[in-house]
């Protein structure tokens, strides 16, 4: 692991505790102001690790929406409402045994999405193309981790690349694998590394904007096997620099009903802030 591995582990963890302890405070304190600040640091320390994720335009609308819009709201209602930080005033109205099986039923919940819903690892789709040497195709994001599905968006200027071979002619020994990848304007980018047992990786950087087709074949000392590309679709991964682009057209497109119904998000807490602020009556 190098030294920037590390860095960024070690930030990544401080972000974590960060967002964990500011969650806690904002449950268990019995100041509502504290607990509202408290928030804010969640939510900037949320803001941080979509950073560090480089999802730049997930982070900049975190701050921009949540930080800057809602909290801030928030805020604003609890410093203006009346003898707000009286510890009697506000958890008055806060049933402990209610709020215990709610906190459990959501507990229960997350619990099951995250067992047998959410697919935290995402798994390379791998093309296998037969012939008299079956090979099978994979492609991943930059880090060599990350499965970039088929006709799927690359956030950098680099994608991986892996080839697995399945099986071959008898008695004909594997001695390189090249790679090909073509995009806009039969720009091409090509490269050869020796052949390792299992996946034989390798990273293709300079890549440019656009779509992306990459074939591949197998080299020995006196044969070689034809190239080998994906049959399925036109186009096997695209090249976009950050994620705001491809963000944005899905907010544009299949999501934009969704992204609509989220900003009821915003009148909910406008109504909430306009209640805790507003001025008690007494009738006299």
């Amino acid at each position: 692991m190098t030294a920037s591995e590390v860095l960024v582990n070690v930030v990544f963890y401080a972000l974590a505790a960060a967002a964990v302890g500011g969650a806690f405070a904002v449950a268990t304190s019995r100041n509502i102001v504290r607990s509202a600040f408290a928030l804010l640091a969640v939510l900037f320390s949320a803001a941080a690790l979509y950073a560090i994720m480089k999802a730049d335009f997930i982070a900049a609308a975190q701050v921009l929406i949540y930080v800057g819009g809602i909290l801030v709201l928030i805020i604003f209602a609890v410093m203006l409402t009346h003898r707000i930080t009286d510890v009697k005033l506000s958890n008055d109205s806060t049933p402990g045994p209610a709020a215990f099986c709610a906190c459990l039923c959501l507990l229960f919940s997350l619990v099951v999405v995250i067992l047998f819903t959410a697919k935290w690892e995402r798994r390379p789709e791998e093309i296998r193309v037969a012939g008299e040497t079956e090979v099978g195709l994979l492609q991943y994001q930059k880090d060599g981790v990350t499965g970039l599905a088929r006709g799927g968006n690359a956030f950098e200027e680099a994608v991986t690349l892996a080839v697995r071979v399945a099986s071959r002619p008898d008695k004909k020994t594997i001695e390189q694998v090249e790679f090909k990848a073509v995009g806009p304007n039969n720009k091409e980018v090509s490269k050869s590394v020796p052949w390792q047992q299992g996946d034989t990786r390798v990273t293709l950087e300079g890549l440019v904007e656009g779509d992306w087709r990459w074939q591949a074949r197998v080299r020995g000392l006196d044969w070689e096997s034809p190239w080998v590309e994906s049959p399925v679709g036109k186009v096997d991964f695209k090249v976009y620099r950050g994620v705001t682009e491809p963000i944005a057209l899905a907010l544009a497109g299949p999501y934009l009903f969704a992204f609509e119904v989220v900003s009821v998000l915003l009148l909910a807490a406008l109504i909430g802030a306009a209640f805790l602020a507003r001025k008690e009556v007494r009738e006299v």
